[in-house]
Parts: C-alpha cells; structure tokens; sequence
C-alpha cells in the first residue's frame, strides 16, 4: 500500500524512529477535540494543510482567542465561536493538522527557524547536508554554530526515514525550530519531488561541469529576500512548481530606500524593505513554497527580453538537441512566457543585442550544455523523454540554465513558417513508443 505524503503521515514516520521521536512536535489531526485540548496545553498552536505550506496560529491570551493568518487578526473569547470561524474561513482543504507554535523571534531569547535542505543522488544514495536558509538573520554566531553539527544530523536521519518510504524523492526540506530553554525540533518536513525547482537546483549543482551555468538560487525566506537584494539588487521570485511563468516576480532595489515590484505588467514601489516583504507575501498568498534567484539580465530584442526554448529528447540511449527557437517577451513584461513573437534562433541572435557573437560556436556550447544537464537530470528520474531548457544569454554572451521544463510546450514549434524543427521533435517523439 503507498504510504501517505501528507504531514501527519511524515510525523508517524519519524515518531517511530525513537532517536528522532524526542525532537519532535506534538501533532494530531485537526478536531474540535485536539483544538482545545493543544491550546489548552501550549496556548499557542499552528495549525497547517495535510498537504502544502500554509499556517495558521492561534493564541490563547487572557480567556481571549486570537486567530492569526497572513493577512488579518481576529478576536474571539468563545472558544465554539472560535472553533466555527477557523471551520469556514479559513479551512480549503479536507485535512488540516494541529501542533504547538514557538513564536520565533529577533531578539537572542526567541527561537530560531531554519529550513535545512538534505539531498541525495539517487534512492540508492546516501542523504547529505546541502544547505541552510535561516529565516530571520544569516546564520553565524556562536549558539547557530554550536548547534550546526546537531541540525545537519537530525535532519539527515529524518531524510533518511522518509526517504525509505518516499523513493521518488531526492529533495527534503527539514524546518527546525531551536533555543537554549527548549532545545532542537523538527517544526515540519518538506518533500520535494522531481517537479520542484528546488529539487532540480539540487540535482544540477551537484554536477561540477553544469554548476557554473545555474543562477543563484535559495529558499524565499525573509532573511535570504534581504541579502540577495543586498547582492544583486535584482532577483527573481518564482513557485517550486508550476508552468508558464504563473507567480513569477521580479523585484529591482531602485536605490537604498525603494524598491520596485514587477509582477506581469504592473510595477509598485515600495519605501522599506519590511513593506516590499509584506507585499510579496501577499502576493504569494502562502499556498506555494517558493525559491529566490539572482536575476540574470537577458539579452534583448527591440528592448525586450529573449530567451531561448531548447527542447532536449532521449531518443534510444542518447540524449540530443531536437529543436530550439527563441522567444520574446511582450512590451513590459520580463519574462518571455508572455511571448510577442517567435524567431529562429539565427533570425533571433542576429536582431539582437548579441549579433556581434560567433552564433556558431554559442550553439555549439548551448547544445553541450543542455545535453549535459539532461543526461544529469535522467538520472534522477529515469521517466524523462523529453526536456525544454529555457536558456537565459546575456549580453556578455555568459549562457544560463534558467530552468528545465519537464512537460515543455511544443505548440511554439508549430508556429513556425518552417515547420521542419517541430516534425523534428515529433518523430524523436515517435522512436519512444
């Protein structure tokens, strides 16, 4: 029997687990019952979706309920009231679960939170420790070093665990909540499956000869929004999963007071960092994990954005490049999923900012990159066929793997005047079945 993704099952696992089981929550599936009774015991609880992010605190502060979502607070002081609110509007999904909340904080004497991200090869492959995203500040003093060791060992074990269950994922992400008075908890686990971007950072770092050509690329955290507009004063906000550019957000620190938010065809200017945040959150409206990216700045046509769409196919044993056309976005937009117009790719670098580069010899090295990262990808899940890169170039002629699409749109091809590239693709296509 295949064994549940959702949260509560992920607790069971790791409560069964007797070195894991003291670092862990209490957590039971939400009820009027196991409402009272946590707030009671904690007097403050979260309480989050079965399946995906999301969270909800409630706060039990003299004989008055306080409900806590993204976007408002609301009193009560009849628990029923309480309970009957949270029932009808704020509850999407069928499951909820409920566990005691620790408020992180600033100061020294809250807790910490941290998201610590454990990969693997393959199911067949040790776990390891690959990163930490702090939520508030950057990791570094004394007391996050003191616990580091024990943060990489925990979340290891628990990967481990849920990795026996969940073979199809290479990708966990393990949140921590840690201080002095209560010790190291595992606040929630994340799975990331083959169709996060997050995951297929991962697999594509690892490899050293690809490496070089992914932007920059971390959890949106608080902490992590403010260094990377420190770093690159612009970045790119975009969900773990999902097509056609939807969620994407781009934002540009204008100078050390204003920042400007890009979001389709809109832009909003915000005065403080905490303020373009906030926005940001709302945006995303907490019903995705997202990543954050260095923006990379694109080459342009006419001076809007180009990209180029390199469709990879595993055709046999060998992975090849099969098609490849470049993509422009429309007037005002940043990114090339609002397409004003399709070109070949030598119609394409010819009217662009990069016509003085060998188009030759960028093919060359964009096909030898896009195959590598394929066959790299492959190994990670052996179901892939087919793959369409979105390949950033800038006007340097620097090559950047953007992200792979694992179920790319081939409508484009037929566009075309010449539709040789798209019979292409379909007869590669074709020597699969």
């Amino acid at each position: 029997m295949k064994t549940s993704r959702g949260r509560l099952s992920q607790y069971k696992i790791l409560h069964a687990e007797e070195s894991l089981s003291n670092h862990l929550l209490e957590r039971e599936q939400f009820s009027k019952e196991s409402l009272f009774k946590l707030l009671e015991k904690y007097n403050t609880v979260a309480i989050k979706p079965s399946f995906g992010p999301g969270d909800l605190t409630i706060l039990l502060v003299n004989s008055q309920y306080k409900i806590i979502s993204q976007n408002k607070v609301v009193t009560f002081t009849n628990k029923e009231d309480m309970y009957q609110y949270i029932k009808q509007n704020e509850m999407k999904q069928k499951y909820y679960v409920i566990q005691p909340r620790f408020l992180t904080s600033f100061l020294f004497q809250g807790p910490s939170q941290y998201f610590v991200t454990v990969h693997r090869k393959s199911s067949l492959d040790k776990w390891y420790f690959a990163s930490i995203t702090d939520n508030i500040s950057s990791v570094g003093n004394f007391f996050d070093k003191y616990f580091l060791k024990k943060y990489k060992s925990i979340s290891i074990l628990a990967a481990q665990k849920l990795g026996e269950y969940f073979p199809e994922c290479n990708t966990i992400v393990i949140e921590i909540i840690s201080d002095f008075k209560r010790g190291i908890w595992i606040y929630d686990t994340i799975l990331h499956l083959p169709i996060s971007k997050w995951d297929q950072y991962q697999t594509l770092r690892e490899e050293r000869e690809i490496a070089s050509f992914v932007p920059q690329t971390n959890l949106l955290t608080n902490a992590v929004f403010i260094s990377y507009l420190k770093k690159f004063n612009e970045i790119i906000i975009k969900p773990c999963t999902g097509q056609h550019g939807i969620g994407i957000v781009k934002v540009k620190r204008i100078d050390h007071s204003h920042y400007e938010i890009h979001s389709g065809i809109r832009k909003v200017t915000k005065q403080n960092l905490n303020d373009t945040y906030r926005y940001i959150q709302d945006i995303c409206q907490n019903t995705k994990d997202y990543i954050i990216q260095q923006r990379v700045k694109l080459a342009t046509i006419d001076g809007c954005p180009m990209d180029v769409r390199v469709i990879t196919q595993k055709v046999y044993s060998a992975w090849n490049v099969t098609g490849k056309i470049i993509k422009v976005a429309g007037k005002n937009f940043f990114i090339t999923n609002a397409t004003q117009k399709l070109l070949s790719f030598d119609e394409g670098i010819q009217d662009s900012t990069i016509s003085h580069l060998t188009r030759d010899s960028l093919e060359e090295e964009m096909d030898r990159i896009c195959t590598l990262a394929a066959r790299h990808l492959y190994e990670k899940n052996i179901k892939l066929t087919i793959i369409g890169f979105d390949i950033g170039i800038t006007d340097r002629g620097d090559i950047w793997i953007i992200e792979g699409n694992y179920t790319p749109d081939l409508s484009m091809f037929k566009l075309m005047e010449d539709e040789k590239m798209y019979m292409n693709i379909m007869n590669a296509r074709k020597e699969l079945r």
